[in-house]
């Protein structure tokens, strides 16, 4: 990490707020303005709540991680400062390996100044959730995730969390992460094991992922199994606007029709010939027998 451009950046003015996963290391800003030299001045860190623990205290080089007594015990071996930020007037601090419980208001003290100095820094550790079901006894184990009932357009799903101490919160959610509407948990008890099924309607939409998370807050567990939803599909219909019975009759026409030039075709080559006989016999007959033996043929025919 670039240190100097850290604190170039970070400006310990009042109402500082610092934000930091949990587990994860972080630095807390206090800088004087006038950039004075502190390695032979004394500055105090405190956490205000729950009672003024004391955080981390410089005396003239003197501090807590060099033989000074006094520390909280909360902190001790968890903080340090940056000895070559000092001459800069530098007094900011790091907490490696934060916890919850780090959360809270904290100020850095410069008692021996005049005037006297004090920094406010607020610092928010989040929870980091982990699937620690193979580790931490009573643990939620993964859910078991089923579909009920199934459509064409919806679906009704069930998760099964049992064996979870303390009670967890299980939800339904989305692929993108939101709680979706469920019905009232249906929760069993044996001794402090808690059993909880969830059901859910999901309706078909552009995603068809679902997850069931189960959250236990107070040990920072969270643990989840997801499922696919394949909705039925429509059964295949012949559909048209002119309906079943005109495709029934199309289909009855074309079958006729295929059958009339056939019949058509043959009758012109019959009439063809009684043409070439009528020529012969009376030139002046062709055209009224020929026309006459041709319409004779198709109506017998047909």
């Amino acid at each position: 990490m670039d240190i100097r451009g850290f604190f170039q950046r970070k400006n310990s003015g009042p109402g500082v707020t610092v934000v930091v996963s949990e587990e994860s290391d972080v630095i807390l800003p206090c800088s004087l303005s006038t950039n004075q030299d502190l390695e032979q001045k004394l500055f105090d860190w405190r956490k205000k709540a729950p009672n003024k623990q004391e955080v981390f205290m410089y005396d003239g080089g003197l501090h807590y991680n060099n033989g000074r007594p006094g520390q909280d015990e909360h902190f001790r071996g968890r903080v340090s400062h940056f000895p070559q930020e000092l001459q800069f007037g530098n007094a900011s601090i790091i907490i490696r390996n934060t916890t919850v419980a780090d959360s809270g208001d904290y100020t850095c003290d410069f008692p021996h100044l005049q005037p006297e100095q004090r920094f406010c820094i607020k610092l928010v550790v989040e929870l980091t959730l982990k699937d620690r079901s193979g580790e931490i006894p009573g643990a939620a184990p993964k859910p078991f995730v089923g579909i009920l009932n199934i459509s064409e357009d919806e679906a009704l799903l069930k998760c099964e969390v049992r064996g979870a101490s303390p009670k967890p919160k299980v939800e339904w959610r989305d692929s993108d992460g939101n709680i979706l509407p469920a019905e009232e948990p249906q929760v069993s008890r044996t001794g402090e094991r808690y059993d909880i099924t969830l059901l859910t309607t999901v309706t078909r939409t552009n995603s068809s992922l679902f997850h069931c998370v189960a959250t236990q807050e107070e040990m920072g567990h969270v643990t989840r199994d997801q499922i696919d939803v394949r909705y039925c599909e429509k059964t295949s219909e012949v559909k048209s606007r002119y309906g079943v019975g005109v495709l029934i009759g199309l289909w009855f026409s074309g079958v006729a029709a295929t059958l009339a030039l056939s019949v058509a075709a043959k009758c012109i080559r019959k009439h063809k010939k009684a043409s070439q006989r009528n020529q012969r016999d009376d030139p002046s007959k062709e055209a009224c027998n020929g026309d006459a033996s041709l319409t004779d043929c198709l109506t017998s025919q047909l």
